[in-house]
């Protein structure tokens, strides 16, 4: 069981009040660049001439090269101290939204883009880090859950940037304001941190050693199933509504309620989580078998049926990586960083390669077909946590 003993965590120079929003900016900037050129793609097709196939070539390059950085960047985040890396990969974020505000052509788009990934890989175990320092572990769940809710907020940006910037200012203004507001998350960061204690400071009564590393390569695959079975949702939520007769105004509302019901369950569960000191990794196994679910709602295809599957589908089988970030920092306290940054390549892995084999797999066997394969992803990476949760408990009693 990773039940996290509640303790007294020593003040550092800067608190949960400026540590949060700090972090929260920095994930928030750093997936801006992929969101923006999904929510911007028919301005951006149109004026950089380049089709479908290149957009989809541009975020999957994105996710791609953050997977395969992740581990290295958070050897780089222990190296170099979280505060730093943070300012590294808000400036290197920024630096890559002004790049993309620049493109002369789909080529400049495309490597600007891919390069993105790569400060967004420094900054999403950086960040798990300066939290579990600096946040006091009665509230430390609620704060990755906010941290993780900049996600589907970063969705919400883009979605409103289409009529309001680059309908009426140009697209280019789009990712020239996301750039500006790179530079106030860099200066919102703390100069520094008075104390950085490890994860697990103030107790260790009660907790033994930490898992192997075979129990993080399960979670970490646990994960990436969920990823891919969850990501699916974003891509083919308004094609399946559609689909099953909605008219596109009326699955694009079924769209924006359920990235708001993720939103907030990824903030709710994080309360929870706090409040009432359950298990997070059988929390998340939960969450991901009720998502199962409401995928297979969404399989039925019927008119009355479909808004609840996926309402359950956005609430409970993807509104879990805040949840999962706390519970790897409970499970590796002394290295916080390095532990995510392989939790998060599985994210980064299921998060490009899902919604490309849900596209495969509805092209030749149809959209209901699909959303009972993502479903069962979602079982089986439910059921890789419950044995890495059993094996993790196991090595802790022994």
């Amino acid at each position: 069981m990773v039940r996290v003993p509640v303790s007294v965590q020593p003040r550092t120079a800067y608190g949960p009040g400026r540590v949060v929003p700090a972090v929260s900016g920095v994930v928030t900037v750093g997936i801006l660049p992929v969101f923006l050129v999904g929510g911007l793609g028919v301005q951006l097709q149109e004026r950089l001439d380049f089709g479908p196939a290149v957009l989809g070539l541009g975020v999957a390059g994105f996710f791609a090269v953050a997977a395969l950085c992740s581990r290295p960047m958070g050897w780089v985040a222990e190296r170099i101290g979280t505060v730093t890396s943070l300012r590294v990969a808000a400036t290197g974020s920024s630096l890559c939204l002004l790049g993309t505000a620049l493109a002369p052509n789909w080529f400049w788009l495309l490597a600007v883009l891919w390069l993105a990934g790569l400060p967004n890989a420094l900054g999403q175990p950086a960040s798990n880090s300066l939290i579990a320092r600096c946040v006091p572990l009665r509230h430390r769940a609620t704060a990755f859950g906010i941290k993780q809710a900049a996600i589907p907020t970063a969705t919400l940006l883009s979605g409103v940037a289409v009529p309001t910037v680059a309908l009426t200012l140009g697209w280019r203004w789009a990712f020239a304001m996301a750039a500006f507001v790179g530079v106030c998350v860099v200066l919102l960061l703390p100069v520094r941190v008075r104390s950085e204690q490890p994860t697990g400071s103030g107790s260790t009564e009660g907790r033994g050693a930490s898992p192997g590393r075979g129990v993080l390569l399960l979670i970490a695959a646990a994960a990436g199933l969920g990823s891919a079975a969850a990501n699916s949702l974003g891509s083919f939520v308004t094609t399946t509504g559609v689909h099953v007769g909605f008219t596109q105004a009326s699955a694009g509302m079924v769209l924006v309620v359920g990235s708001a019901v993720g939103l907030c369950m990824r903030l709710a569960v994080g309360v929870l989580a706090d409040r009432r000191n359950p298990d997070p990794i059988v929390m998340i196994t939960l969450m991901l078998v009720v998502g199962s679910a409401g995928f297979a709602l969404m399989a039925l295809s019927v008119p009355l049926v479909f808004p609840v599957g996926a309402v359950i589908g956005f609430g409970a089988g993807w509104a879990w990586p805040g949840l999962l970030n706390f519970a790897v920092a409970a499970l590796y306290p002394d290295r916080v960083a390095g532990a995510t940054s392989i939790s998060q390549t599985g994210v980064y892995i299921g998060g490009s390669s899902g919604p490309l084999l849900f596209g495969v797999l509805a092209s030749h066997a149809g959209l209901s077909a699909a959303w009972m394969a993502a479903g069962g992803v979602a079982v089986l990476g439910a059921v890789l946590l419950w044995l890495a949760g059993r094996s993790g408990a196991t090595r802790r009693s022994g």
